[in-house]
Order: structure tokens, then sequence, then C-alpha cells
């Protein structure tokens, strides 16, 4: 490496240490976001599945209330008893999605005369038990409200001959609750558009309440209040206008796989692939239990604030290139001021207090960059405005950046920041005061905060009016600089609810950063903000001989 080599290669030290911390700010940025994304996909989920298994309770309450209806009459009820009492349930309103409210008799036989004569007692004797034939045990379908096309097609069905639901019948009777079956086809499918179905059964004995002993159960039986339901029907009234855009939904019986999907798309459909979050949940119900597998959805990524990541490594690009630019700059004077007899030690020299003195400002401005992008997206707006307001803070930050690199970062004349970060308004601002240079730290800080000034005036303020002006004036009190910001003509002026980034970033940072004092007054007759802050000199960076 020759004696100029290590100079040389500064500025492009520079630029890869910049566009490495420019990816990590990014890379943070992204991560907050997806967080939140997160945050919002698991609340929806919450919300879906509460509702979900609210509403099937409420079900098994009206199963419940079904079964008592029995005890009084000593199991036996009648069709017209049965029917008014389901018509006072109101299913189709109080119940939305169930398919119907029934009851399911155990008979001596499908057939004969005390199959006959029970029915009859029923107040159902035209009732043909399906399917025909000889059964150890017998459970036909006898009562089914509300008895329209589909549950007509159902009235005399042994459910007890199919294995599904005789294994939930089963349960039931045994252990005196409410059971659910497994995915069956319901015998009410009787159109092409055919879903998956599945039941659930509440057992009625002879007399008041469950026996004690599962014989006594056994023997005591006389049949099911029960409730069929296809899955499609369901699943949309139970979510109705309340389903979240965000996730979307498939139900399975007991197990994620095709051939236990009792709602949703397939597990191998494309709609299924689409989401950046996902999570299976079970849900236990009636003794059964159903895997509800949630997918996020575009509705949630366009609420996402992930953008902002890329707004960031720009930002921070884009501070990194004015940062280089200002280093090549000073790095060439010096080589080119630099005498051949001194120029191993004056490189020497510079190596160590360039690399110091551009760390510094790397890291300042990157800092400043990556606390704007985090302070707009903790501020919930919708992320184009985030993204619109943060693009122009950076303008206001390269704005400054070009001040002071014009001077080789020796400081930069206030009169200059006033008229680059109010230039968009510059017919309707009037300046006065001294000449002062403010160092690089000082101005920077100033600078953001005229900017927010400005931008706020012509928003809200003065600037938001043709009949409105701002005056900017300033004074060099012995080691310090008194300067007034003061609107007039604008609309009246009330003080805002909270205090927002900007506000923050006036206040705060000109306070914590360059240890002065700010007064921001929301007067009616226009905003007055009243910046005193110290002069104290700060070491310069090298610049060229």
């Amino acid at each position: 490496m020759n004696r100029l080599g290590l100079p040389r290669t500064l500025p492009a030290l520079v630029l890869v240490a910049g566009l490495l911390a420019s990816l990590a700010a990014g890379w943070q940025v992204e991560r907050m976001a997806r967080a939140k994304d997160r945050e919002r996909f698991n609340q929806a989920v919450a919300e879906a599945h509460v509702t979900v298994a609210a509403r099937l309770q409420t079900y098994l309450a009206a199963l419940r209330a079904g079964a008592a209806l029995f005890a009084p009459q000593g199991g036996e009820v009648t069709r017209d008893e049965f029917r008014a009492f389901a018509e006072r349930l109101d299913l189709p309103n109080v119940y939305p999605g169930i398919q119907g409210l029934g009851f399911s008799v155990r008979l001596p036989a499908a057939e004969g005369p005390e199959t006959d004569a029970a029915l009859r007692r029923l107040g159902t004797p035209e009732v043909v038990v399906k399917p025909a034939g000889p059964r150890p045990e017998v459970h036909a379908i006898v009562f089914l409200e509300p008895l329209d096309r589909r549950n007509q097609n159902a009235i005399g069905f042994d459910m007890y001959s199919n294995p599904v639901r005789r294994a939930a019948m089963a349960r039931a009777r045994d252990l005196g609750v409410s059971a659910m079956s497994g995915k069956v086809e319901l015998v009410q499918e009787i159109d092409r558009d055919k879903q998956a179905g599945f039941l659930i059964y509440h057992p009625v004995y002879g007399g008041r309440g469950a026996p004690a002993t599962e014989a006594e159960r056994r023997a005591a039986l006389t049949g099911f209040v029960y409730a069929p339901f296809r899955a499609g029907d369901l699943l949309q009234g139970i979510l109705g206008e309340r389903e979240d855009p965000r996730v979307r939904l498939a139900v399975y019986d007991d197990a994620v796989s095709p051939e236990n999907l009792l709602y949703g798309p397939r597990p191998d459909s494309p709609s299924r692939a689409d989401g950046r979050f996902s999570t299976v949940r079970p849900l236990e119900i009636a003794g059964r239990r159903w895997m509800i597998d949630y997918r996020s959805t575009s509705a949630l990524e366009a609420g996402s604030s992930r953008g902002l990541a890329l707004v960031t490594f720009l930002g921070g690009l884009l501070a990194t290139v004015l940062v280089a630019a200002a280093t090549a700059r000073q790095v060439s004077a010096r080589l080119q001021a630099e005498s051949e007899v001194e120029a191993r030690r004056a490189a020497e020299e510079a190596r160590e207090l360039l690399v110091a003195e551009l760390n510094h400002r790397v890291k300042n401005t990157l800092a400043t960059v990556q606390s704007i992008a985090a302070q707009s997206l903790r501020e919930g707006r919708p992320a184009a405005e985030a993204r619109e307001t943060f693009e122009a803070r950076l303008v206001a930050l390269s704005h400054a950046h070009d001040l002071l690199t014009r001077e080789n970062w020796r400081g930069a004349e206030l009169s200059e920041i006033v008229r680059e970060e109010t230039l968009p308004y510059a017919d309707r601002i009037t300046a006065e005061g001294p000449s002062v240079t403010l160092s690089p730290s000082t101005a920077l800080a100033l600078a953001m905060a005229l900017h927010e000034l400005a931008t706020n005036a012509a928003k809200y303020g003065a600037l938001s009016t043709p009949a409105g002006h701002v005056r900017i004036s300033w004074k060099l009190p012995p080691g310090r600089l008194d300067l007034t910001w003061r609107e007039a003509g604008g609309p009246p002026v009330d003080a805002p609810a909270r205090r927002g980034f900007g506000t923050r970033m006036i206040t705060q940072g000109l306070s914590r950063q360059l240890q002065g004092t700010v007064d921001l007054a929301f007067k009616p007759e226009g905003v007055v903000c009243c910046i005193d802050i110290p002069l104290a000199e700060e070491a310069p960076p090298l610049a060229a001989e």
C-alpha cells in the first residue's frame, strides 16, 4: 500500500459502514412492523375463536332445554308439544346456522305392533322407520323442527344404524351429557350442493334427571334431543357480518386432513398458501375436538407498516451518501494540500482524526433517521401518511447536511438554515437577525425544529390561509441564541389534545440535545415558539489546510 492508499479508501469505507448500518436500521423497522402485524393477527384469531365457541355453547343450552321438556312427562312428549316448544325458541333468528331441533325415540324394533303403539303415543303413527330390517337397537327421528323440505327427508331415519352417529349417541347415553358426532353427510343433503355435517345429542331418560350409574342410564334411556348442523351454514351463521377480513379459517374434525374438512378451503388449495401468518387452535365441544386452521389474508397486509422498512433503508443510504461525499471532498482537499515531505506524518495523523470524526457523524445521522422512522411507526398513522411525513423529514435533514458540507462541516450560517427550511413559504415569511454560524450539531437540531414548525403552520396554522404570515427573529445575548417564531393572520389556534412526534422533536430534542429551553405556546392569534440555546463551541472536523 502506498502512502496515499489509506486516505483514498476512506470514502468507500464510510459508504460500506453506512450501508451496513442502513440495512440494520431497515431490518429493525421491519422486525417492529412484523411484530405489530403478528399481534393484530393473534387478536383477530382470538376474537374469531371465542365467537365460535360461545355460539356452540348456546346450541348446547338449547338441547339441554329440550331435554328438560321431557322430564315432567316421564320421557314422552307429543309432536304438537314439541313443535310449540321449538317455535318459542325462534330457531332461525336466535340460533342461525342450525338445521333444526329434533327428537329421536328409542323403539322396540324397526317395525311391529309395539313399535306402532309407541309411535301412536307420540302422535306420529305415519312415521316409517328406515332402513328396514331387524337390529338390536333402534332410534328413529320422530320430531324435527322446522319441518321444511330437507328435514322431512330425515323423519323416520334410524340414526343408531350409522356407526359415526352411534358412537356419539352411546357416549351421550352412558355419560348423561351432550355429545357431538364426527363428520357425516346428513340425510337432509338432498340437493347437489352438499355440505359436510355433524350432530349433537343430549340423552332423555324416563323420569327426572340422569340415573346414577351407567347401567341404570342405559336401561332408562327413552331417546335423544338432538340438533343436525350443515357445517357451512353454521359457520357462516356464526360469523356472519362479524367475520374478520384479516383472517381466513378452515375447520377440521379431530385432525387437519382433507377427509376431515368441515368448513373452508382444502389444505392443498392455493388460497391456503397466501397467509404470512398461520396458527392451528383446538376447540373442545361436547366431547369432540375441532382443529381450526387460521391464516392471515391480504387485508392484514394492507394495514401493515412494513413499507417503512424500505423508506428507512433509503433514508439511511441518503445520509450515508451525504457523509461519504463530504468525506471525499475533505480527503481530496487534504491530499492536495499536503507536501511531499510531510505526507507520511500528516496522513497518519489525519487518518486517526478523520475516522473518529466520520464515525461520529455517521452514527448521529443514522440514529436520527432511525429515531424518526420508529416514531413515525409508533404514531399509528396509515402507512402512506407515515411514509410521506418520514420522507419530508429526510428532505429537511438533507438540506441541513448540504449546508454543512459546503463548509466542510465547520458549521452553517443561521440565515441560510432559515432560508432552506422555509423555502416553500418564502413569500410569507420574514426573517431578521445578526449573522451567526452554528456548530454542526446545533445546525442539524435547529433545522429539524424549523422544518416541523413550518410544516405544522402549513397544515394547521398561519401558512394554511392566504392571509397568514410568519416572522422569525433572533438575538445573540452573550454565549446564547434567542430565536422567536411568531405566526399571525391564520385561523384560530387551539392547543392540541396530545403532543405528537413533531412537538416532541422541537421541545425535547432542543432541550435534551442542546441543553436549551423551548417555550411553545398555542395562542388564539397564532403559534409562538421561543427557543433559547447555548452557542457552545463544537470541535470542527478536519478541513483542508
